[in-house]
Parts: structure tokens; sequence; C-alpha cells
């Protein structure tokens, strides 16, 4: 859904790369997770960690979290690659996927590379999962499924039943895209937004819980009024970064042409 509209509010530079090919890219933007079922492993490791970071990890740290090192070399220096693995990579991991589509928009039009649109369109859904994934508030906490206060759950309750319920009740509106000029930094501020959001989510959770033994239609109508606010706004938020991305990919590209659909088999070279 949130990649969906990703493509629908990119700007009219680079829309037509990936308007017609909008059903392929929403489609490919959930691979990452079955890369976790196949146990794809690239390499810094499996890939589970690349999903998330757990940036308030260590005890008594407060949010921006400028203890955890924005270098992943000396992230893992510091605490050890048993304990990075263990709180997640994810910005390392979307900048890596980022300048991926950054060198494949560089290779648009070239007579060498006859498959750098396919390639750009494939690496936007690739990257659009992992941004989506650091707006997902429980992406960027340890107590990433409630598991620290007896609110096992509440992971796949928020970010699936809640939003699968009614895929009709959100409401999409597009925000301003924005050049992205320090993509991980982008994506470090957007971890540390989304772990400030946890508490709330979970205070949400408690009061649908109250009373109730079952997670049923009464628990989620109450979950939605006190979270899905917050959850439309972060979808959006997601939707725009997204778009953001493309954009500001293209622009690190040199704003290289966007070329038109056509043949893509390249010509056999002659001797």
């Amino acid at each position: 859904m949130i990649t969906e509209r990703a493509v629908e509010q990119l700007p009219p530079e680079i829309k037509p790369l990936y308007i017609t090919h909008q059903a392929f890219i929403a489609e490919h933007s959930v691979d990452p997770d079955l890369w976790r079922v196949a146990d794809l492993k690239n390499a810094r490791g499996d890939e589970p960690p690349n999903h998330f970071l757990d940036i308030d990890f260590e005890e008594g740290s407060t949010a921006p979290f400028l203890n955890v090192p924005r270098d992943y070399d000396e992230y893992v220096r510091k605490y050890g690659i048993g304990p990075t693995t263990r709180y997640g990579r994810l910005p390392w991991r979307a900048e890596e996927i980022y300048n991926r589509l950054v060198d494949a928009m560089k290779q648009l039009g070239r007579p060498d590379a006859p498959y750098a649109a396919d390639n750009a369109r494939y690496l936007l859904a690739v990257l659009a999962h992992y941004i989506e994934d650091a707006h997902q508030p429980l992406h960027g906490a340890l107590n990433y499924d409630g598991q620290m206060t007896n609110q096992r759950g509440i992971h796949a309750r928020f970010e699936t039943q809640m939003i699968l319920r009614d895929r009709t009740a959100w409401k999409w509106t597009p925000r301003p895209v924005q050049v992205i000029t320090d993509f991980k930094a982008f994506m470090f501020k957007t971890v540390v937004d989304s772990q400030q959001l946890v508490a709330s989510l979970l205070a949400a959770d408690l009061k649908a819980t109250e009373g109730r033994e079952w997670y049923d239609d009464a628990y989620f109508a109450v979950l939605t009024k006190e979270a899905g606010p917050m959850a439309e706004r972060r979808m959006n938020e997601a939707a725009t970064a997204v778009a953001s991305a493309a954009y500001s990919a293209w622009i690190a590209a040199g704003r290289p042409a966007i070329p038109a659909e056509g043949e893509r088999t390249p010509a056999r070279i002659r001797r």
C-alpha cells in the first residue's frame, strides 16, 4: 500500500521511469522479507538484522542516541559483532541499497547498460521496504514486540492486523517530496523518530486490552482509535520518504535523462 502511494507521488522528472511498473515495484517491495525466509545473506551477515535498529538498546541512553556510532565499522568495534547483529543494522543496509540505486541511475541510457532502468526499478522496490521498516515504531526499539512489558504480539497487531482490518479506512495525504542530502543521517533520524513513538503505542495497546481477554473487534476498535492516527501519519511519511529517496538518487546521479520504454535486449557485437 505504501509503495504504491510512493510511486504515485514521484516528481514528474522521474515518474515516467516508475509509474508504468507500479505493480511490479509494489509487489517486490516485500522481497526483503522473503529473503529472510530463504535465509539469504550479504557481506554483513544474515538478512533479519537489516530490518531494524533497536537504537535504545544501551541502558540510560536517550534520543537522539548519539551513543550509537553512525559509522558501521565503529559501531561494530564499540559493541562487537554479536551485539550489533542482535541490535540491528537497518540504516546501513538502506544506505547500501540507496547507493546502488544511485549507481543504477548513473547508467540510464548507456548502451553498455541495457538493464539499468530495470535495475533502478527493482532497487527502488527493495529500498522502499527498508525505508518503510524504519517508519514502523517497533523497528526502532528494544521492546520490539512488547516482550519486555507483557504485551507480546503488539508488533503484528499494530502493523498488520489493525491495518488490514479495513484497508479503505486510511487516508493518503501526500507530503511534499524533499531532496535528501545525507541519506544515512535521514535513516537514523527516521529510526529515532520511530523509537519516540513506542511509549504511546504501547500505552494504546494497554488501553485496548483493559478488561478484555481476547484481541477481538472491541480491542481493535480501541487500538485503531488510539494508535490509528500514528499509523496513518507514519504510512504517509514513509510514502513520501520513498518518493524522496528516488528523487534524491536521481539528483545524486547527475539528473540523467529518463529513457523511454523500448527494446532492452542489447545488440550483438559484430567484429
